[in-house]
């Protein structure tokens, strides 16, 4: 202890996460001391959170894997790799956030929101936001069990008080009961940390698989308790079968940019937190206990999710039961643990990402006139839009068909790759399925744009009317409408969009570039 100076902690360890905290304190206090949050203001949040974000991922592609603050800190490739992603998915949907908005929320004009952007007109937004990613990179750059739940409760419950900042009754529901799920996924958690320390006498992940490869742990049955405790808590975090019943009512009562918040970032630090846990055990004697417990998991989360977005309406709702079916697909590389499954995870979670955020941008500037079931983006209200709008039917056509993984399109590659990585190591039947699944996707994935190309909306002169009337009160030029549709986004948003679906486009070039850069951090970091 003599010798400890401020350079043997190795501070720069953890330079993303102080960053982004930095950062949440300072737009705290300028928020503060401003006398109105108005639209300059919003402006200076959205550029300084968007320069904080970009610090701190310059600061995690500088990271070296290694140990440090006493082995509190572990960088692994992992931790790198989920860092990076979740600050490039920060980054563009708060990006997002302000690319877009004809009429305030205040302006009496009969526009309504698809998703109501209250939240993002508050100035507390903005510091839970960097505080959320900040908890959530925490989360991925340790081993030890208590720094990843300090990590994971920082995330959640900045990511509980984002949902309900939008400040209307479903947002708050949602909010609540992401709140009591995060709490219940917590306990969890803690039992299962609690049953692996009995069993290991250490809070260290390294410390248990070694007491495991050498016979030297205390209670067999408190390992096996322990791995159904954290089994449970991680499903929750990723809404794998039968932990889902939570995702799609949060989704449907979150706006457009936090579903998608939700649908990425918690998960990429979640997959990573079963990275670390899993793999522990797939190397170890009790690799079949996993792969009983982990087993009907993924077919169950593949499987029931699909089925069930073939029956929805609201599309948010329908995104929300197949962001299950995905994490299934990301939970079956885990299962097999080979270094090409890992690639394969990584590569095609980074394209779900790159049409997960398109998706889910569009449907942020996806506005109606003020109708009782104005909140719902249905297929009905979208039939026809591309005959007035084509440029948010193309958009939407990429995104969507990508989602579906109909080639030539990104997220065929990746489950290409995960689907390669099954049979290689003799998962035929899981291979199986896995493809099946992808076929049943594309039924759902592709009605928004049937809708969108060959449907009329049966009440189309009444609503033309009731938006070009609505369209003579607003301030600004009167937007382009189709059957009750307005396509809000700015100039701004619409070149993030279309950069966004130029990426799902081009994915067939990118796949190699992304294998290599993938096998950097995946190769031997664990």
């Amino acid at each position: 202890m003599n010798n400890l100076t401020l350079v043997s902690l190795q501070f720069g360890s953890i330079a993303p996460s102080l960053v982004l905290i930095v950062g949440a304190l300072v737009l705290l206090l300028i928020n503060v001391f401003a006398r109105a949050f108005d639209s300059a203001q919003r402006l200076l949040n959205v550029a300084l959170c968007s320069i904080v974000l970009l610090l701190s991922m310059i600061a995690s592609a500088y990271l070296q894997p290694g140990e440090a603050f006493f082995a509190l800190v572990h960088i692994s490739g992992f931790t790198i790799l989920a860092q990076l992603t979740m600050g490039l998915c920060a980054l563009v949907f708060i990006a997002l956030s302000f690319g877009g908005g004809a009429c305030g929320v205040d302006s009496g004009c009969a526009i309504a929101w698809a998703s109501d952007d209250r939240g993002f007109r508050v100035g507390e937004f903005y510091p839970l936001y960097l505080f959320m990613v900040a908890g959530f990179d925490l989360m991925v750059s340790s081993q030890n069990l208590l720094v990843i739940l300090l990590g994971l409760e920082i995330g959640s419950l900045s990511l509980v008080a984002l949902i309900a900042l939008n400040q209307n009754l479903a947002s708050i529901e949602a909010g609540v009961k992401y709140f009591v799920l995060s709490v219940l996924a917590s306990v969890l958690y803690i039992a299962g940390v609690l049953c692996w320390y009995i069993a290991s006498a250490s809070f260290d992940l390294g410390a248990l698989y070694n007491a495991m490869s050498m016979g030297s742990y205390l209670s067999g049955f408190a390992i096996v308790l322990g791995i159904i405790f954290m089994v449970a808590a991680i499903g929750f975090k990723i809404s794998a079968v039968p932990f889902h019943s939570w995702t799609p009512d949060v989704y449907q009562g979150s706006s457009a940019i936090m579903a998608g918040v939700i649908s990425i970032i918690p998960k990429i630090a979640a997959f990573t937190l079963a990275i670390s846990v899993f793999s522990l055990f797939v190397q170890s004697n009790l690799q079949w206990l996993v792969s009983y417990v982990l087993y009907p998991i993924i077919v169950l989360s593949v499987t029931l999710p699909n089925i069930a977005a073939l029956v929805q309406k609201d599309i948010k709702r329908m995104l929300a039961f197949s962001s299950i079916s995905h994490s299934g697909f990301v939970l079956a590389c885990i299962l097999i643990n080979t270094q090409m499954s890992l690639s394969a995870l990584y590569l095609y979670w980074i394209l779900f990402v790159v049409s997960n955020l398109g998706a889910f941008g569009l449907l942020a500037k996806t506005n109606f006139v003020n109708t009782p079931e104005s909140s719902a983006i249905t297929c009905d209200k979208l039939a026809g839009v591309a005959r007035i709008a084509p440029a948010y039917g193309v958009l939407g056509g990429i995104f969507f068909i990508s989602l579906a993984g109909i080639p030539p399109f990104g997220l065929f590659f990746g489950k290409v790759g995960v689907v390669m990585s099954a049979f290689s190591l003799d998962y035929v039947w899981l291979g199986g399925i896995l493809l099946i699944n992808s076929a049943i996707a594309v039924f759902y994935y592709l009605r928004p744009v049937v809708a969108m190309y060959f449907q009329t909306p049966a009440n189309f002169a009444r609503l033309s009317q009731e938006v070009s009337n609505a369209s003579e009160q607003c301030s600004q030029s009167s937007p382009k409408s189709f059957g009750g549709f307005y396509f809000s986004a700015n100039t701004f948003a619409k070149i993030l969009l279309w950069g966004l679906a130029i990426a799902s486009c081009i994915s067939i070039f990118m796949v190699q570039f992304l294998l290599d850069f993938i096998g950097q951090y995946v190769v031997g970091a664990y």
